[in-house]
Order: structure tokens, then C-alpha cells, then sequence
């Protein structure tokens, strides 16, 4: 087979690490390894103005009127109060633009009114709630209200979503806007278990991230229970016209009722993949698993709230093609929700061991060969990517100082530490390896882990097994260092040299059949077309390949950058249509770009994008007015 070097490789790739079943592999064995050394150390985040080493909050029951006519949440959160620090007297929470209304006490019985005092407001951090407590306190409860414009909630009109009857709220806590909506200790060094109440309109369903009861019916209350404790960021609220379909006792899919038989043949292949999973790096540590169709204007492919993943319509393409993203949502139920980064500083620890997850369990479900080539263009996305980043943004362990933790989502902690961890895979061997990952995730479950801690226990429990295969010198060079190091896996994949001989064949004049053709084959293809392709190849290819008509939005971000650069004018149209019905940052921002590079496309994707604005969450806005210059970085 034809092997690519990932320093060889210049086109332009699709980022699936961002967006038939084949034989399962065999479980891992169960036995232990020879030691399990576990660390764990105090914490101190950067970008939390909490006191939790002084005062933690184990548990929070949450009571919230939604009011779509003010677009804003109501209600209290009250805490329980654990005391790290027995002189303690004041608990801080993290808040963004929430209106206290007033703050209570538990002590000895009764409720009692207490002070309160908001600080100085961060424009990254927020404003500190300090809450004053007295000694014995056993709970505290914060009267708020949530500001229209949190940037962790997204009210969406009846306009954007999917039936255009009804309004949609979504929420969007990571990185740290779970203080827009909830003040809270927010921060991933904690974790909390939490129940909650909501009173929604009578004629949509509330639902939160947690066990939710199967298929709820319509009555405007709903009641919550999370038993297993999670970090802020994976607190999540939805709610909107949704109907319900159970892929098994404990997978299920909401969605709205035009979307649900669509969203359910894509996505049936979820039951394997939890199985596989399971097999390979221990039992599913939640209740459930279910999953949500959001409004386009999601700006993300998916987030891995437990028990109620959020996914992107985007990614329902007809052919299950886009479908490496609902592998890395699972994924994140053992990396991520269960093994915790303790920073942002350390996020490579949750997207890196997902991104590695997720390409293992489409390696199990659709074959080796579909793997690769996800593994090979998600390589070349960070090749592309790396010239655009700082040295200091190459680093796996990002320093980020009072930096908004939103600029280390990057494709460095997806993707380098995908490729890291492959490495550490292909030294030592999945006999290896396997057992090493799953018991990772056993020594670390429902708790935080730093990048320090990470290397310790990775020098006890795998490098020390086999010395001379991996060295500490070689670790710390993939962990600390700007770039790829020379050691970076390079994946073969005979698909893509046969797409390569094909598109000669083609340019030549021959007709060929891409009936049978993956995404990734039909993404090299693209890729691959030459500086000056004429008008003529291209309304070839258009015509034989239904590019600007299909359905797959992947490859239609990709067609359109290509139509816009070269100005063919049949596709142009769809430029508008797509930019004005999704949100997904991953697919309009590459065509915004390509727009914004000439000044007569400039001022096109300013006027489309005045129309569209109203329909992207704020988090889409923020960047993408920095491509229109429309504002600063």
C-alpha cells in the first residue's frame, strides 16, 4: 500500500476529527496491569474565580422558569456546602451577567437571608459572586435570573428551527459560559451531582443533561437526577417541540418530529458503537445515553453533555458519512466525561484521547480502511492549520495565563494528541496499549487529571513496562514542544492513491464511477484539482458528482470555497442558501473566508451575513465578524 508522509501531504482537508460493520475487535483481557499508580494533586484554575479549595459545592438542585417572551431563566440554585477550609467564611461562585436577586443560608434547620457581594467584573472571567456563610452552614441558595444575551444559552426563534412553529433554547456551557446561566463553581478541577426542576410553555419538552425519563410527555414541569458527578461545563438545558424514539433501553434520540426519521436512520449505528466501546475500554458509566438533534444554528458539530449529547443537524447527510462525529460524542463518555481534564491547560487530555477513541470505534463498526482515511485528513487539517498558529499554540500543554480558554480549541489538542497517542500505540502495540487505556480510565474515573499527572502515570504503568520502546525525552517533546516531532504515525491508505489515478483518468476525458466512492475519497478528490482547473472541468464535474446539489454539507463547504475562488457562477447561489441556514462554524466559516478574500466578495458576505446574523448563535457572530472585519480579534 502507498504510505503518506504527513510532512509530504499540502492539500486542503476536511476535518472529521472536528465533524458495513466489520469484524469487532476482541476485549481487551482483563487482567490488571503489574501497577496502577494513580495521582491526584490540588488543582488551581486560572480561569475560575471559585474558592472550592476552601469550599466545595458537591451538589446543586437547580429550579428554573423558562421564559422564551424575555429570553432569560429564572429561578435558584442552591448548593450543598462541603468545608475544605473549616475557618472558611464566604463562598465564591463564577457569574456573567446574572441579575441576584438574593441569597439564602441552611443552618441549623432554617433558611436565613445572608450578604452577598459582587466583584469587579473580567471580560473573560465574568464577575465573582462572594457568598458570606457562618460556621456550621450546610447549604446555600442564589435567587437569579440569566441575561438575554448569555452566551450559554441560545434562543432560537421559531424561524430557525426545523418545524418553524415553535422556539428552541439550547444551551452552550464549555468552556466556561456555564456562568451565564448558573452561578457557579465553574471550573473542570470540580465536580458536582445535581437534580433540577423546569417550567417550560405546556407545549414543549424540557429536557437537561442527565437521566432524563423516556419519552416525557407534554405538562410544562419536569423534574431531573444526575447521580454521577460532572464538571460545569457539562451542565446542559434544552428545550423545544421534540418527539422521542428509543434505539434501545437505555439509547434513545430526540429530535423535532421533521427531523426525527432522518436523524434515526443516520444514526442507528450508535448501538454498535456503544458495544464496541464497551468492549474495548470498559462499561458505559452513566444511566443513559441519548442524544439531541439541535437547530442549525448550533455552532459546533456535537458536545458530549453526559446522558443527553447535543448534535448538529449538519451532520445527517442521507449515507452515514458524516458519522465519525456521533463516535466522538460517545467517546467522550469515557474521555472527557469520565477522566477529566483538570484545566484548559490540559484539554488535550479529553479531545485527544476522544479524537484516539472515536477513530477506534470507527475502525471497529465501518472498517479499517474508513479509519485511515479519517486518521490521514484529520493529519492534514493540522498540517494546514499549523502555519495559522503561534508556537505557543502548537503546544499540546497550552500555556494560557488569563487567555479566554475558547483559544485552546484548536485543532492542536484534537488531532496532535490523536496522532501522540497513536504513536504510543504503534510502539507499543494494542496488546500493550489497550489495557493500559482502559485501565486509564478506571483509575480516573469521575475524577480530574492534569498533563503532570498524565506523564507520571503513563511512565509507571507503560513506559516502564518496556523501556527502550518510548522515552521520557520523546514524551516530553510531543507534550512540550511547538510542531510535530519527527516520530508522528504516518497511516497508509491505498484508497486515496487509487483516487489519485482515477482523477487523471478523468482530466484526460474518461468517465469514471464514484458511485461507490467514501466522503473521504470524494474530499481528496476536490482537494486534489489543480491551481487553474478550467469553468468547463468544473460544470463537468459539478454535473457528474452533484456537487452544488448535495445534501452532504461537508463536501459542499468544500465545493463552494473551490466555486468562490475559481467564480463559478452556477454554484454561487447556494453560497446565500447556506450561510443563511446554518451555523455550524466548521463548514460557513472556511466559505465566509474565501469570500472575505477579494473586496468584491467582501462586501457579498457582509450582506449575507446581515441577513444571517440573526440566526447565528453568539459564538458564530464573534467569529465570524472578525473574518468580515468587522471587528477586532
Amino acid at each position: 500500500m502507498y504510505s503518506f508522509s504527513l510532512k509530504q501531504l499540502t492539500w486542503l482537508a476536511v476535518p472529521f476529527a472536528l465533524i458495513a460493520c466489520s469484524p469487532q475487535a476482541p476485549a481487551p483481557a482483563e487482567t490488571p496491569l503489574s501497577e496502577h499508580t494513580r495521582v491526584l494533586t490540588p488543582t488551581i484554575d486560572q480561569h475560575s474565580f471559585a474558592n472550592s479549595n476552601q469550599v466545595h459545592t458537591p451538589h446543586l438542585h437547580l429550579s428554573l422558569q423558562v421564559d422564551f417572551n424575555q429570553k432569560k431563566l429564572t429561578g435558584y440554585a442552591e448548593y450543598d456546602l462541603s468545608f475544605r477550609d473549616a475557618r472558611a467564611t464566604e463562598v465564591v461562585f463564577d457569574t456573567e451577567q446574572l441579575n441576584i436577586y438574593g441569597v439564602e443560608q441552611h443552618i441549623h434547620g432554617d433558611w436565613h437571608d445572608t450578604t452577598f457581594a459582587l466583584g469587579q467584573r473580567d471580560p473573560i472571567l465574568g464577575t465573582p459572586l462572594t457568598v458570606r456563610v457562618t460556621a456550621g452552614a450546610e447549604k446555600v441558595r442564589i435567587h437569579y435570573s440569566s441575561s438575554p444575551q448569555a452566551t450559554g444559552l441560545d434562543w432560537v426563534d421559531p424561524v430557525g428551527t426545523a418545524g418553524g412553529q415553535y422556539p428552541f433554547l439550547y444551551s452552550q456551557s464549555q468552556p466556561h459560559y456555564a456562568r451565564t446561566w448558573i452561578p457557579i463553581q465553574d471550573t473542570p478541577t470540580e465536580r458536582l451531582t445535581f437534580t433540577g426542576e423546569l417550567y417550560t410553555p405546556p407545549y414543549l419538552i424540557g429536557l437537561m443533561g442527565a437521566n432524563n425519563p423516556p419519552n416525557p410527555e407534554r405538562t410544562g414541569y419536569y423534574e431531573f437526577r444526575s447521580e454521577q458527578p460532572i464538571p460545569s461545563y457539562l451542565m446542559a438545558i434544552a428545550v423545544g417541540d421534540l418527539d422521542f424514539y428509543a434505539l434501545n433501553d437505555r439509547m434513545a434520540i430526540y429530535a423535532e418530529p421533521s427531523v426525527l426519521a432522518d436523524a434515526v436512520a443516520e444514526f442507528a449505528y450508535t448501538t454498535d458503537m456503544m458495544a464496541v466501546t464497551e468492549s474495548l475500554f470498559g462499561p458505559f458509566a452513566w444511566d443513559r445515553y441519548d442524544q439531541l438533534v439541535l437547530p442549525p444554528s448550533f455552532p459546533f458539530g456535537g458536545m458530549e453533555n453526559p446522558q443527553l449529547a447535543f448534535l448538529t443537524p449538519t451532520v445527517i447527510a442521507g449515507d452515514q458519512s458524516l458519522v465519525s462525529l456521533i463516535a466522538h460524542e460517545l467517546a467522550h463518555s469515557w474521555s472527557g466525561n469520565l477522566v477529566t481534564n483538570a484545566t484548559w491547560r490540559d484539554l488535550w487530555l479529553n479531545e485527544g484521547f476522544t479524537s484516539y477513541v472515536e477513530n477506534r470505534i470507527m475502525e471497529a463498526v465501518y472498517g479499517e480502511e474508513r479509519a485511515l482515511m479519517e486518521r490521514m485528513l484529520d493529519a492534514q487539517s493540522l498540517l494546514v492549520s499549523l502555519p495559522n498558529l503561534t508556537e505557543r499554540q502548537q503546544v499540546l500543554h497550552i500555556e494560557l495565563e488569563q487567555r479566554d480558554p475558547d483559544t485552546a480549541f484548536t485543532s492542536i489538542p484534537y488531532i496532535k494528541a490523536q496522532l501522540f497517542l497513536f504513536f504510543l500505540e504503534e510502539r507499543f502495540g494494542r496488546e500493550r496499549f489497550d489495557p493500559f487505556v482502559r485501565q486509564y480510565f478506571a483509575d480516573y474515573s469521575f475524577a480530574t487529571i492534569t498533563t503532570a499527572e498524565f506523564v507520571e502515570y503513563l511512565q509507571a504503568n507503560l513506559l516502564a513496562l518496556e523501556p527502550n520502546l518510548v522515552s521520557i525525552a520523546e514524551v516530553e517533546e510531543w507534550l512540550y514542544s511547538p510542531g510535530l516531532p519527527e516520530s508522528a504515525p504516518t497511516p497508509e491508505v491505498a484508497a486515496f492513491d487509487r483516487v489519485a489515478a482515477a482523477q487523471e483518468r478523468w482530466f484526460a476525458g474518461e468517465n469514471i464511477d464514484i458511485s461507490n466512492w467514501s466522503i473521504h475519497e470524494r474530499a481528496y478528490f476536490l482537494s486534489q484539482l489543480p491551481d487553474d482547473v478550467s469553468q468547463q472541468d468544473l460544470a463537468r464535474m459539478d454535473a457528474e458528482f452533484e456537487l452544488t446539489n448535495t445534501r452532504n454539507n461537508a463536501i459542499l463547504s468544500q465545493w463552494l470555497v473551490i466555486a468562490i475562488q475559481h467564480n463559478y457562477q452556477p454554484a454561487l447561489p447556494r453560497v446565500r442558501d447556506m450561510l443563511t441556514s446554518m451555523g455550524r462554524l466548521a463548514f460557513i466559516r472556511p466559505v465566509y473566508a474565501a469570500l472575505a478574500a477579494t473586496p468584491e466578495g467582501l462586501e457579498l458576505a457582509r450582506e449575507i451575513y446581515t441577513e444571517a446574523e440573526p440566526s447565528y448563535h453568539v459564538l458564530t457572530r464573534d467569529q465570524i465578524e472578525v473574518i468580515l472585519k468587522l471587528r477586532e480579534r
